[in-house]
């Protein structure tokens, strides 16, 4: 399969027209309801409460995290039949580098039966640890034949990443901790990727990071600051959010605009034309799809499991009950679809799924519009039609 992706990319055009066929063949004819009795696929795993930033988005860093699984605790909870059919699995935080037995955890996850891949998110503050903690996860993923990510984040330049996560004088140890990456990507992981949250604090320097990032050869990821449930960030949107500000939207709205058009691979041009669609809509409508509405869950660091990974309620912990009693309740599937219903349209994060077939089409649409947009209007000048 790779070989084969290896050769369409040398063919722009029919690596695009694969990918354009191959969104279609996933894409779901119908409305996913989540009453559907499906195993989770996907798993969100905040593994500590843990952090060591003090990010303008964000109130994990008040949780007490005293109560954090341990490593052999872990090692019996991931074994639960609810996830017997995962073939992702996402470790985020927290911060998960402040486990220096991260690589114990690792292990315990490369031991589910269907996996496939695992991502590392980070904040890159603590570089020694975390470059030898996934120095030995990925060698124990290349064994498994399991592909694996990581993803640092960057919000800004100088002293801009450094307002945004709260802390000083961290913009050049993250930096050193992505360039240390980027030196000896072979070491430490199959692919990575730089991200930034976009949030009042530098939606006026985006520019600036996104030119910074190209001097360096940075892979850029952008995604918008929302409520998140579990971190709390509901409760900080006025201090950050750029949706509810005119001036700030349309900033948001313009760049990306932008990264829509500069995007050349077409699942990261659907994401950006879905964000700005939905920014640009007097009635927001998510476009793009979402695993966590039938094929997602989310554990944090005590056990305790959630549907969607920034609106659900707990719905109960593996430490006292087995996860299908608690993923297969009835009243939980009902939260579920109340979730789906009154949450996922007005929800911009830039979770991936399964799109709606009919969503595809808007997107489609508006590439082909695109494309053509200029030589017809060549056509109509040439033939006074305007």
């Amino acid at each position: 399969m790779n070989k084969i992706k290896k050769m369409l990319k040398k063919h722009t055009n029919s690596y695009k027209i694969a990918q354009a066929i191959r969104y279609l063949l996933i894409s779901s004819l119908v409305k996913i309801d989540g009453f559907k009795k499906k195993y989770p696929r996907v798993v969100q795993l905040p593994i500590t409460y843990r952090c060591n930033s003090r990010c303008k988005m964000c109130n994990i860093w008040q949780k007490d995290w005293s109560s954090d699984m341990n490593a052999l605790e872990f090692s019996q909870i991931i074994k639960d039949q609810i996830f017997k059919k995962v073939v992702a699995v996402g470790i985020n935080g927290g911060e998960p580098a402040l486990i220096p037995n991260l690589a114990d955890y690792a292990r315990e996850i490369l031991k589910l039966p269907k996996i496939k891949s695992l991502n590392i998110i980070s904040n890159g503050f603590i570089q020694n640890l975390f470059l030898k903690s996934i120095e030995e996860i990925y060698k124990n993923c290349r064994e498994k034949s399991v592909s694996f990510h990581i993803a640092i984040s960057l919000d800004g330049v100088g002293e801009i990443h450094d307002n945004v996560r709260g802390r000083p004088n961290i913009f050049e140890k993250t930096v050193s901790t992505i360039d240390a990456i980027m030196a000896n990507q072979h070491k430490y992981c199959d692919s990575f990727d730089v991200g930034c949250t976009i949030i009042q604090q530098n939606i006026d320097y985006l520019i600036e990071l996104d030119a910074f990032a190209k001097s360096k050869n940075y892979i850029m990821t952008y995604r918008l600051g929302i409520e998140n449930k579990r971190i709390e960030s509901d409760r900080l949107k006025d201090s950050y959010s750029v949706i509810y500000s005119p001036s700030l939207r349309q900033s948001a709205k313009e760049f990306m605009h932008r990264k829509f058009f500069e995007a050349t691979d077409l699942y990261d041009k659907f994401k950006y034309f879905s964000i700005f669609y939905w920014l640009n809509s007097d009635k927001p409508k998510r476009l793009l799809g979402c695993a966590w509405k039938d094929e997602g869950i989310t554990m944090d660091a005590k056990g305790d499991l959630y549907y969607c990974a920034v609106a659900s309620d707990k719905i109960g912990g593996l430490r006292e009950s087995r996860g299908e009693e608690i993923f297969f309740y009835k009243k939980n599937i009902e939260h579920r679809k109340n979730i789906i219903k009154n949450n996922c349209d007005r929800c911009i994060h830039d979770y991936s799924g399964r799109p709606e077939f009919k969503n595809l089409i808007v997107f489609y649409k508006e590439l082909l519009a695109n494309k053509f947009s200029m030589k017809i209007y060549k056509y109509k000048c040439r033939y006074g039609l305007i």
